[in-house]
């Protein structure tokens, strides 16, 4: 399973890309990118503008998940990216 934390550092260094001269996003881009890393099309979501959602399978592979990541590191294209954490919430003790 992802860390939700681990996910919220990359998130640094996705928005971290310089923001000048760049395409504009589209959901074609998006799901080129999950397509090249095997992953589901439906992680990627483009939300209008720069808005991109990140939703990974609560039971996804770290290797996916770093691939998908890496993909929008790399394409530089200006956005603004949120991620949905996909933890289950904490066991709560019944007495």
């Amino acid at each position: 399973m992802t860390s939700v934390a681990a996910l919220l550092l990359l998130h640094v260094a996705v928005s971290s890309a310089p923001q000048t001269g760049q395409a504009a996003l589209s959901q074609k881009q998006l799901d080129g990118m999950t397509d090249a890393c095997r992953a589901p099309r439906g992680w990627l979501r483009h939300k209008g503008g720069d808005e991109i959602r990140f939703l990974p399978d609560p039971d996804a592979e770290y290797d996916k998940v770093d691939c998908v990541l890496k993909q929008l590191r790399e394409s530089r294209i200006p956005m603004k990216l949120g991620f949905i954490g996909n933890e289950a919430p904490p066991e709560t003790e019944k007495k």
